[in-house]
C-alpha cells in the first residue's frame, strides 16, 4: 500500500448506498444486448411470475478445448443480481440458488461488486459452492476531492498542462472508437478477448442514454476542415447513479508517420475525472490488473483511495491439472535456460 492511500473510505460507502445498488454493467440494456451474442447464460430465480434474481455470464471454449465462463463480454462486474426489495433471507436464499446452477464442469470466475447491499450473501453464497475468494485492486476518487490537477505531482501536472496545449479532446462516435482500437490492436498483432461487433451497440447505447461517453485526443494542429483526424488515444468511461468507470482505452502505435503524443491518455483520464466530478461522482479507475496501471494511477494521476472488487474462481479438475502441467513445463524451461 502507497504512502497516504487509505484501503476504504466510509464516504464512498455512503455515497453508494444512497443510490442504487446496480453497476452500469448490470443494467437492463446491457444484459439486453449481451443475449444477443454467443455463449451468453443466464441463471434465474423465478418465484410465480416473477424473476427475483439472475446471473448472467458467458460459457466458452479456449484454445485446447476447454470449457470456461465468466462474466458478460466487455463488462467488468458481474455477478448475481436480486431484488432489492427482497427480505435478507430472500436475498441469501435467491443468490444461494444461482450460484448453485452454474455448470460444476466449467472452470468460472466472477468479478463482483463489494459495494452491493448484498455483497455479504454474495461471498458466503460463491465461497460455500466451492469458489476461491481473492481480490482485484481498484482505486476512487471522490467528487469532492477537489481540482484533479492538484493531487498530480508538479512534474506530472506540467506533463498534462503541457499536453492540453498541443491536443484537442473531441467526442467520437462509436464506430469510430471501435475502428481506432481494432487498429491499434492489429498494429500490436494482438486480438481482442471479446467480440469487438458488440462494442458498437453497447457504447453507441450507452451514450444515446446519456450514460457514456467516447473522446478522443487529436492534434491542434490538425485542421477540423480535412480529413479524418488522425487520433492519438482514445477512452470510453461509463456511468450509473453511483460511479463513473474507466471502461475502455486504446492508443495509437508509432509507425512510419508521426508520433502519438505521450500524455494523451493521461489528458483524456483528467477529462473524464473532472465530468465525474461534475456529475457528483465517484470516479472508479475500474480495476488495476498491471504494475503499469497502478503506477499511473497512484503515482501519475494522485489516486489515494483503494478499494478491492470481489473475484471468485473455481476451476475444473481438467483445468487444475492444466494449469499444474503448465507450470512444471515453464520451471523446466527456466532451469534450461
Amino acid at each position: 500500500m502507497g504512502a497516504g492511500t487509505v484501503s476504504s473510505s466510509l464516504l464512498v460507502q455512503e455515497l453508494d448506498r444512497a443510490r442504487s445498488d446496480l453497476s452500469a454493467f448490470n443494467l437492463d440494456w446491457w444484459l439486453e444486448i449481451a443475449r444477443s451474442f454467443p455463449g451468453y447464460r443466464e441463471a434465474t430465480f423465478i418465484r410465480g411470475k416473477e424473476t427475483l434474481g439472475r446471473l448472467p455470464y458467458v460459457l466458452r471454449k479456449n484454445r485446447i478445448g476447454l470449457t470456461f465462463g465468466h462474466d458478460p463480454y466487455w463488462a467488468h462486474l458481474g455477478g448475481p443480481i436480486v431484488q432489492e426489495r427482497l427480505s435478507i433471507s430472500e436475498q441469501a436464499d435467491a443468490i444461494r440458488s444461482l450460484v448453485q446452477q452454474l455448470p460444476k464442469r466449467a472452470s468460472l470466475t466472477f468479478v463482483c461488486d463489494p459495494t452491493v447491499s448484498y455483497a455479504g450473501l454474495v461471498r458466503s453464497a460463491f465461497i460455500q459452492a466451492g469458489f476461491e475468494y481473492t481480490s482485484q485492486l481498484t482505486y476512487v476518487r471522490l467528487p469532492e476531492d477537489g481540482d484533479v490537477l492538484s493531487e498530480k505531482s508538479r512534474k506530472h501536472r506540467g506533463h498534462i498542462k503541457r499536453a492540453a496545449k498541443s491536443l484537442d479532446c473531441i467526442d467520437v462516435s462509436a464506430c469510430e472508437f471501435v475502428q481506432f482500437f481494432k487498429e491499434n490492436l492489429d498494429a500490436r498483432g494482438k486480438q481482442s478477448y471479446a467480440p469487438l461487433d458488440m462494442l458498437p451497440q453497447l457504447i453507441g447505447r450507452a451514450v444515446e442514454r446519456g450514460c457514456a461517453r467516447a473522446i478522443a485526443a487529436v492534434a491542434k494542429s490538425q485542421s477540423p476542415q480535412g480529413p479524418r483526424p488522425t487520433l492519438d488515444a482514445a477512452i470510453v468511461y461509463i456511468w450509473d447513479d453511483r460511479r463513473c468507470y474507466y471502461w475502455l482505452s486504446t492508443h495509437r502505435v508509432a509507425g512510419a508517420g508521426s508520433k502519438p503524443h505521450p500524455d494523451a491518455v493521461k489528458l483524456l483520464l483528467v477529462n473524464a475525472m473532472e465530468h465525474a466530478q461534475s456529475m457528483g461522482l465517484v470516479f472508479d479507475a475500474d480495476g488495476v490488473v498491471t504494475p503499469g496501471a497502478d503506477h499511473l494511477y497512484r503515482t501519475i494521476l494522485g489516486f489515494r483511495i483503494e478499494e478491492r472488487r470481489d473475484v471468485f474462481v473455481r476451476l475444473n479438475a481438467l483445468e487444475r491439472m492444466y494449469q499444474k502441467s503448465r507450470l512444471k513445463l515453464m520451471r523446466g524451461r527456466s532451469d534450461a535456460g
